[in-house]
Parts: structure tokens; sequence; C-alpha cells
């Protein structure tokens, strides 16, 4: 049974006739203008509102009168599919799981014999592990998913782009640099299917701060179409969001740009969910501890997945590191592997200063948390030496070596980047909102908490913490 194509139907007069009482709907009717409405929002990028449509498809076809059928078992499969489609782009990953999980339940039973829904339903499921981090469940799906393509004489799935960004990510999670150059040449021969949105930006970027690379993967990220750093909705709130901004902010401390991951703060609130793991981030830069461990803290206690939280992990490792505290630093560290395994990732392990790893790795390496992140990998390939040898061999990934001798507010943190510019006294004061003798105070505040006697001493103070 091929899939239908909802691309080729242009009837502009049914949209918004799912809403309309009068109009007589039979259940495969409904269910098809739901998914057409739901579709095109999808395409628009509207993820909210196709979903909308498809709560309102559902009670419609609960509403229907006795002895009135629903809709076939296959339609409602579709209709699940979409649902799940645009679960994972708003980034509603554990909501979508289940749902894309009975889809692929439905194909095994009623199509066991067809490529649709299944091969869809296995790729979207390794996109929504993907999104909330836990990695042996993508390796499971996207491995299932070809296995079953063979089966129907296919040489490549449907959605083939997808499944190679899914698996370049996979990739960067184990550290098989090799793996990921060759998925990188094959993405480019991979026919465009849909939008992943920031994804295929953030995960070159990670390969090129691996290779030694992170001046071109800052830039990367910062000149991206698709990479939003900054929070555009309130939908925003949501483990995707989330870890688009901690890959950015790694791959911008990967490149020394603090100023820039200052920015990037400034313009986020505590509403939103990456704003902690990019203050902590802040807080490791200038030597912060309680302020670090109050961020890590809030991201620890967040439901953003194990990915998040072993980064936040690795940043307190970082900084109990730096700090001379040996013992906390190699407990907090095995903490962190713990949610390594989880997430089967040592995307984690990567953040850490060179110094610290060099330090850390070789004090754990034969403690079980090792093997436990190997055997996550599900692959005879993958060993705790082998995990240990490529994070050991990484280059340098955080080498902003944190300011102790001066504790800074976040405010004065904004107002010492701010005047890391061409932009005039009265420029900056408009920005932060205050008039210039205001601001001509708390710079002269700032001067003497730093030491200096002008804003280019200021600035060059800047420069030597980079």
């Amino acid at each position: 049974m091929s899939a239908t194509d909802f691309d080729s139907i242009v009837v502009p007069e049914l949209h918004g006739r799912l809403t309309d009482p009068s109009l007589p709907l039979s259940g495969d009717e409904v269910a098809v203008l739901t998914m057409l409405e739901a579709r095109r929002h999808r395409l628009n990028r509207k993820y909210d509102a196709a979903l909308d449509v498809i709560e309102v498809g559902r009670k419609r076809m609960l509403s229907l009168g006795d002895g009135e059928p629903g809709p076939t078992l296959m339609l409602q499969a579709e209709l699940n599919l979409e649902r799940g489609r645009n679960l994972v782009a708003a980034g509603r990953f554990t909501e979508a799981t289940p749902v894309l999980q009975s889809v692929v339940h439905f194909a095994g039973i009623y199509t066991p014999n067809s490529p649709h829904p299944l091969l869809a339903g296995l790729v979207e499921s390794a996109l929504a592990g993907l999104g909330h981090g836990h990695g042996s469940e993508m390796d499971r799906c996207l491995e299932r998913a070809r296995e079953n393509a063979r089966r129907f004489g296919m040489d490549t799935l449907p959605d083939e782009r997808t499944a190679l960004r899914i698996e370049l990510m996979r990739s960067l999670d184990r550290l098989d640099l090799n793996a990921a150059e060759d998925i990188l040449g094959a993405l480019d021969q991979a026919k465009p299917t849909q939008s992943l949105g920031p994804m295929p930006d953030c995960a070159k970027a990670l390969y090129y701060v691996y290779r030694g690379r992170a001046s071109i993967a800052a830039k990367l990220v910062t000149e991206s179409s698709t990479v939003q750093i900054r929070p555009t909705a309130a939908g925003d709130a949501s483990a995707r969001f989330s870890g688009i901004v901690n890959v950015v902010g790694f791959v911008l401390a990967a490149a020394g740009e603090t100023k820039t991951l200052q920015d990037m703060s400034d313009r986020m609130s505590s509403a939103n969910p990456g704003d902690a793991i990019v203050k902590a981030r802040q807080a490791l830069v200038f030597g912060q501890h309680d302020r670090l461990w109050t961020a890590t803290g809030q991201a620890l206690s967040s439901d953003q997945g194990p990915r998040l939280k072993s980064c936040a992990m690795a940043l307190r490792a970082d900084i109990l590191h730096h700090e001379g505290q040996a013992d906390q630093a190699l407990e907090t560290f095995v903490h962190m592997l713990d949610y390594c395994a989880i997430a089967a990732s040592v995307f984690a392990v990567a953040q850490l200063s060179k110094a610290a790893r060099e330090a850390l790795i070789p004090a754990s390496a034969d403690f079980a948390e090792w093997e436990a992140v190997a055997r996550s990998f599900h692959s005879a390939d993958i060993t705790a030496d082998v995990l240990q040898q490529r994070l050991l061999e990484l280059p340098e990934t955080s080498p902003v070596a944190p300011d102790f001798q001066t504790d800074l507010t976040p405010a004065e943190q904004s107002l010492l980047f701010a005047i890391d510019s061409s932009k005039s006294i009265a420029q900056i004061a408009r920005e932060f909102g205050v008039v210039s003798g205001t601001l001509k105070n708390r710079l002269s505040a700032l001067y003497r908490k730093l030491g200096v006697r002008s804003r280019a001493e200021a600035v060059a103070h800047v420069h030597r913490q980079q």
C-alpha cells in the first residue's frame, strides 16, 4: 500500500470545511480533511496550528453518530503519523514517541509487506529519540528501518536524507569522525525531503569543532538561516529549543566567542529552557562557582532529557577541576557518565576542557560507568577504551580559562561585552534603557572593579580572557 501524497492535492475550497458543523462528513472524510489541513500548516512550519487542526479532527471523529463508521485503520495510522511528525517538529518528543510507536505497531500487524507507513514511522521515531536524547532507541529504529527497506528491495529509505542526518548525529555521539565525514558526503547526493530546521547545520558545526575548526563552526551557526539563537515565540519552551541552544552555546564557547555567547544570553529569559545551560557556560568563563551551580541545578531539574543533563554535569566537573577540587570533580564526572549512558552519547565529555579530559578520563578509565556508556551503543566496535582514546585525541573545546579573579554580575558582564564595540556611549545607553549619565556611572563602577581606568583597558581585559 503506497503512501497518500497530500502534496499533490490542491483543493483550496476544502480548507476550513473541517470546522463547519453543518457539513456532513464520514469518518474517512474527516481523517483526510484533517491530514490535508495539518500537512498544509506543517509545510508552512506552523506546527502548533497543525496540531490544533488534528485535535479538531479527532474530536469530530469521536462525535460521529451511532452507526456511522469511523475512519479506516490505515487512515487512522496516516493521521497518527502526521500528528507524530508535528509533535516532533514542535519539540514535544515525549508525546510524539507513543504516537509514532502506534504507527509502527499498526504497520507490523496490518501492512507487514508494505514499506508505508512502517519505514516513515521508524524514521520519525528515531527523530523523536534524537530530540529527547535517547540514542539507543534511535539506533534500534534506524537499524530496523534499513533492514526492512532491504527486505522490500530498496537501496535507500523514502526519507533517506532525514535518516542520514540522524546517523550523522549518532556518529558524532560516538566521535566516529571518519563515519561522520562519509555521511556528510552521502548527504550531498541524497534527495531533499522534509525540512529538518537547524539540525543539519548544528551537526556540521559539531563536526567542525571536533576536527579542530571551531572558528568555522561558530561562523556557521551564527550565519545560518535555520539556526535560531534567540527565542521567537512562546512555543519555544521545549527540549528542541534547549537542544539547539546547548549545541550553539558549546560551539561558540569552543571558538572563544564569549561576546557572542553573552549576546545570545541577553536575548533570552529564564522562561526559555536553554537559558540555564547558557548561563552556566558564562559562569564557567567568569569562574562563578555558585552561579554555575544554580544554573546547572535548573537544567538538572528540568524535563529536557539526559543529553542536556549530561552537559550540565560536565560544566560542574569542569569548574571543579579548574578550582583544584580533584575528588569532587571526579565524583561529578562519574555522575555525568551515567547520563551519557542513558543518552548513548559522549557529547558532554567532549565539552570538557582538554586539561579536564586529560585528568578525569585516566582517573576514571577502569570505572564500570565507562563500560555502561560503551554498551549503550550496541556495537562490538565501540568499547570503553575506544571512546576514551577518541576523547583524549580531541582538540581543545573549551579554550577560555575561567577567570576566578573578578566576580561580575550578569548585568556587569553584559555591559563589559557591550563596550567591546564601536558603539558610542549614547548608543549603548539607549540599548540598556538608561540615560548616558547613568551609564557612565555604571561604567566607572565597573572600571574600579576590574582595576582599569578606561574603556580601552576594560576591553583589553575581555580579550585577555579569550
